[in-house]
């Protein structure tokens, strides 16, 4: 999630429930805690392209936040001494861990138990910026801005949580129709599959990525989760067996970016002498957005099997 939206959670949490019984302060710190696990996003300040495998790692670990936790209260406990350490203890805890929900609803991937386990679990409810969700947590805030409507401000920002609870549950509901329906497709199929996957488009829940892999051709296309209805969005082939790709996937990095791709696609290039191996993942291909692909890498493979990875930023196409 994008932390606009992960501010504007803090934020509307601390004055539907908080603001009353703490004070003023709730709402910064609930603000600035929302968005505590981000701090491993100071990674992609490096520039290498590689930074983007450190996202939702050591600042979104189960095992570490509650180092940053409690090092976030006592920074805290600086500036707003008259509340208790409990107080701002637990204020943080809750910032941070409605920090890791809104991360798991879309796809991307949380890893929890970094560094032990490279397990990056997802729900894929909801596209990682949804403008639904940004409007009903602001919509407090702009319908109170008038000073004539500020006592209205807690009990509009409870409802918000409402309603934002209840759109997640619909996304979550949406999902688990377009995966009937890929269900049904996958049904007609001459031979199982041996891959396949839903993923949220963005611009509402209503639609939805998705995809199957046969061999080395992944089968795209865009669901409408209401209606039922499938449209075959085209094909997209990889090359897993690719002599170039075994002698990258055989590396460090090519492991790692297999660990994190849902949806690998391994390209081949001639590329004299040798070949350039380009690995990308269907997660961060939108059927609905005609834009270039993100979170692209690319390797230089000799005729010996010597990899080389290509690690100036020209290389990498820039995303979330």
């Amino acid at each position: 999630m994008d932390n606009i939206t992960h501010t504007l959670v803090g934020v509307t949490l601390a004055n539907g429930f908080y603001r009353s019984r703490v004070g003023k302060a709730a709402v910064p710190i609930l603000a600035i805690a929302s968005n505590l696990p981000d701090l491993d996003a100071l990674v992609v300040l490096s520039g290498d392209p590689r930074s983007v495998l450190l996202r939702r790692t050591f600042g979104h670990s189960l095992l570490l936040l509650p180092i940053w936790v409690l090092l976030l209260a006592w920074i805290f406990r600086r500036f707003v001494p008259q509340l208790p350490f409990r107080t701002l203890l637990g204020l943080t805890a809750l910032g941070a861990g409605l920090h890791l929900l809104f991360d798991l609803v879309n796809s991307f991937g949380v890893v929890l138990l970094w560094p032990l386990s490279q397990w990056r679990p997802e729900l894929a409810t909801v596209f990682i910026l949804d403008l639904t969700l940004t409007a009903l947590l602001a919509l407090p805030l702009l319908l109170c801005l008038p000073k004539s409507r500020r006592r209205s401000l807690p009990g509009l920002s409870r409802i918000s949580i409402l309603a934002v609870a209840g759109y997640l549950l619909f996304c979550g509901g949406n999902r688990w129709l377009a995966e009937r329906v890929l269900a049904r497709e996958i049904a007609s199929l001459s031979s199982a599959p041996q891959f396949s996957y839903v993923f949220p488009e963005p611009l509402g829940p209503l639609r939805w990525r998705g995809v199957i892999r046969q061999g080395d051709t992944y089968h795209l296309s865009l669901i409408h989760s209401l209606s039922g209805r499938l449209e075959a969005r085209g094909e997209v082939a990889t090359s897993p067996g690719d002599p170039a790709v075994r002698a990258v996937l055989a590396t460090e990095p090519g492991v790692r970016l297999q660990r994190f791709f849902k949806a690998p696609v391994w390209e081949v290039a001639q590329h004299n002498p040798g070949a350039r191996v380009t690995a990308s993942d269907l997660r961060f291909r939108s059927l609905v957005l005609k834009r270039d692909p993100v979170f692209v890498f690319a390797f230089q493979v000799s005729p010996a099997g010597e990899v080389r990875e290509e690690l100036h930023p020209s290389d990498f196409v820039r995303g979330r």
